[in-house]
C-alpha cells in the first residue's frame, strides 16, 4: 500500500499538460530559392499597460535562447541564410514599414525570396525542482514566414504552454511520457516547441 501512494503522489506532483496551440495558415506551397532567418524578437500582451523590469529580462532571455535554437537546426542548410542582430543593423540600419518594410529590404539586398520571423511573447522560468515545482514553466511564441517582396504570409505556426499537474487534463499523457513525469524549464519547453514547429513547415523540410 505505502508504494501505490507514493506513485500516486508523483503522477500528481510531476505531470504536466499542454496547452500547444500549433495553429497554422494552410497555403499552397509557393518555391522559395532561399529563407532569411531573423533573431527572435520580443512582445507582449497589448492588454497590459506597462512591462515591468523582470519580465522584460526574462523576454530577452527568451528570445535569445529561441535564436540559439532556431541557429542550431537550421545552420548549414543551402537554402536558409541565418542572420544575427549585428548583421541585420547593419543590412537595415534604417527601414520603415515595420516588418515588412525590413522583409522586402532584405529581400532585395539578399536575394532571399522569403524572411522568417519569431516573436517570443511569454517565457517564465519555473520555480522549484524538476520533481516539485511551485511555479510552472511557460512559453509562448510565434513564427512567420513571409513572402519578402509582397509581405504575403507563406507559413505560420504558433505554441503556447504552462504545464499543469497531469490530473489538471489527462488528455495530455504523451507529452508526460515525453518529459519523463518531470517538470520542465522554460528553455526545455521552447526547444521541444521550435524543433516541432520547424519540422511542421513545408518549406523547411
Amino acid at each position: 500500500m505505502p508504494l501505490l501512494i507514493g506513485c500516486c503522489t508523483v503522477v500528481f506532483l510531476v505531470s504536466c499538460s499542454s496547452h500547444n496551440t500549433g495553429e497554422q495558415v494552410q497555403v499552397p506551397i509557393e518555391p522559395v530559392n532561399c529563407i532569411v532567418v531573423l533573431p527572435a524578437t520580443t512582445s507582449v500582451d497589448t492588454a497590459e499597460d506597462a512591462i515591468n523590469y523582470d519580465k522584460a529580462r526574462s523576454l530577452e532571455k527568451g528570445a535569445a535562447y529561441a535564436t540559439f535554437i532556431m541557429e542550431g537546426e537550421l545552420d548549414g542548410r543551402e537554402n536558409v541564410r541565418i542572420l544575427t542582430s549585428n548583421q541585420l543593423s547593419t543590412l537595415v540600419p534604417e527601414i520603415s514599414g515595420g516588418i515588412t518594410g525590413t522583409a522586402a529590404a532584405l529581400g532585395e539586398k539578399l536575394n532571399c525570396a522569403a524572411i522568417l520571423s519569431t516573436t517570443v511573447r511569454k517565457f517564465r522560468e519555473r520555480e522549484g525542482s524538476e520533481y516539485a515545482s511551485e511555479w510552472p514553466a511557460a512559453v509562448e511564441f510565434s513564427m512567420v514566414l513571409m513572402h519578402a517582396a509582397s509581405g504575403r504570409t507563406l507559413w505560420y505556426g504558433d505554441y503556447r504552454e504552462a504545464q499543469k499537474s497531469f490530473l489538471s487534463n489527462i488528455f495530455s499523457l504523451n507529452n508526460v511520457k515525453k518529459r519523463g513525469f518531470k517538470w520542465v524549464t522554460a528553455e526545455q519547453l521552447m526547444e521541444q516547441a521550435i524543433k516541432e514547429r520547424l519540422t511542421e513547415s513545408p518549406y523547411l523540410q
